[in-house]
Formats: C-alpha cells, sequence, structure tokens
C-alpha cells in the first residue's frame, strides 16, 4: 500500500519530513460509495490514497452529479480546500471502490509546518502537482460541455498575480515577446518554465474534436505554463514564496473551472 514515506508523490520531501508525515497519519477505511469528508465540523484532513480509488463530484444548480476527476493509489486530497473556496454542498469526494486511506488532520500539520521550513516547502511543491494534475482533469471535463457562452473567464475577476506578486517574479526570468496567434505553449509541452502577462491578452485552447476550444482567456498579470508534472526540479530556497502563490492561483483556476463546468452541464 502506498505511504507517506514510500509514495513518488512525496519523494521531494527528504526522508525526515517525510516520516514526520507518516508520523501524523492514521488509516481509515471506507467502503464503495461512502463519501470521505475533508473539511467541516469534524477537523480539516489531507488524504493519501494507500488503496482503492475516489471520484471527485460536484452537484449542479438543477441537482445533476458531475465526476471531475477520478483519483487512485497514491494520489491526494484536501490540499485544494486550502487555497479554493469549494462551496462544501456542491463538491464531494466518494470511494469509487472500497478505498484505504492514511488520513492527517490539518491542525497538528499546520504545527509541523511552522517548525520544519523544509517541510513546508517541499508540501507545498507536492501540492502545486496535484492541484494541477485536478485542473487538467476538469480542464478535460469541461471541453465534454462544449465552449462557455462568451469566456470561462469570470466577470470581473482579478489577476493571479498582484503588483508585488509580479515584479518580484519578473527579477527572476527575463522578457519575451509574441505575435497575434503564436503558440507559447503546446499541449504536451515539457518545458518548465512559468510565464506571467505583462501586456497584452491570450487564450488558453484545447484541441477537441478536430478543431480547438477556448478555455480561459488571460490577461495582465496572469499566469500561465505551470501545469506541473514533477516538482522535483523546484529550487525551495527562493521559490517558498512562489510556490505558495502557484498554489493559490491553481486552486482559483480550478475553482472558476468547475464553476464553469456545473453552469453549462
Amino acid at each position: 500500500m502506498f505511504a507517506f514515506v514510500t509514495s513518488e508523490r512525496f519523494r521531494v520531501l527528504d526522508v525526515k519530513d517525510r516520516d514526520r508525515l507518516e508520523a501524523l497519519s492514521k488509516l481509515d477505511e471506507f467502503k464503495a460509495g461512502e463519501e470521505i469528508i475533508v473539511s467541516g465540523h469534524a477537523g480539516e484532513w489531507l488524504y493519501l490514497i494507500a488503496d482503492g480509488g475516489v471520484d471527485i463530484r460536484a452537484k449542479t444548480p438543477a441537482g445533476k452529479e458531475i465526476t471531475l476527476g477520478q483519483l487512485g493509489p497514491g494520489d491526494i486530497f484536501g490540499e485544494l480546500e486550502t487555497f479554493a473556496d469549494l462551496p462544501a454542498e456542491s463538491v464531494r469526494h466518494v470511494a469509487r471502490v472500497n478505498t484505504i486511506v492514511r488520513a492527517i488532520n490539518k491542525h497538528p500539520l499546520k504545527q509541523e509546518l511552522k517548525t520544519h521550513r523544509s517541510l513546508a516547502s517541499g508540501l507545498l511543491a507536492v501540492f502545486c502537482r496535484s492541484i494541477s494534475e485536478k485542473v487538467r482533469s476538469a480542464n478535460d471535463v469541461a471541453v465534454k460541455f462544449g465552449p462557455p457562452p462568451v469566456s470561462s473567464t469570470p466577470p470581473g475577476r482579478p489577476p493571479h498575480l498582484n503588483e508585488e506578486e509580479a515584479a518580484w517574479l519578473a527579477v527572476l526570468g527575463q522578457k519575451l515577446s509574441a505575435d497575434a496567434g503564436e503558440v507559447i505553449v503546446a499541449e504536451g509541452d515539457t518545458s518548465r518554465s512559468f510565464y506571467v502577462i505583462e501586456k497584452g491578452d491570450m487564450e488558453v485552447r484545447k484541441r477537441a474534436g478536430g478543431g480547438d476550444r477556448t478555455l480561459a482567456t488571460l490577461g495582465t498579470r496572469d499566469m500561465f505554463g505551470f501545469m506541473l508534472e514533477k516538482a522535483t526540479h523546484l529550487n525551495f530556497t527562493v521559490s517558498f514564496k512562489f510556490l505558495g502563490t502557484l498554489c493559490s492561483v491553481l486552486g482559483r483556476t480550478y475553482r472558476d473551472t468547475a464553476n464553469s463546468i456545473l453552469a453549462r452541464a
């Protein structure tokens, strides 16, 4: 069975930090069809699937239930709620089959994070990767319901970054320019670059049904190119603040994508 100590997903953490997570965790079992509470009156939890599988489900205003993603052994959940305001009554985590998880209550975990900065940095990297996978899965679902009426960018949505965040990120990179219609990041690219739009507008498109569908429109101080497959390449000594910002951006992106799906389903 998967564990915090042995899971590939947590190899970005050193052995002592993985041991700390393992010591905080407890085994729990859920029957097929049983809901797994991530947050609420019983506390807030981070879960690692040791065996089995979990569906992320959301309910439309009309009562129809949509599966936004499917998780399996080695995947985590419960991390997203820290960075995105997901309505508890509409998004559920349900055991797809009989499932065993390792669960960590977030309250003692927060105390460990305050004491051990390396654990905090490593866990943020793990969260970035996991949330980006959930965003990618939600985008695949969004394509099935066709393009949004106008744009999947919510009216009045603030930029991903504030002026201060965009300014210090600019110090770390170099300036590039692109012509209208030019592709900056293609689906399947394995580049490790992150981009912040200084000026202009961009579209996020996904190929489907022989053509491209626009999933979102981005503008000044928005980010793209951050859909992580792995997190081991990040330099924690310079990117702790960036990782926190990235998790927040990914969390809001997931929330907006989910809301767009529910509005059109």
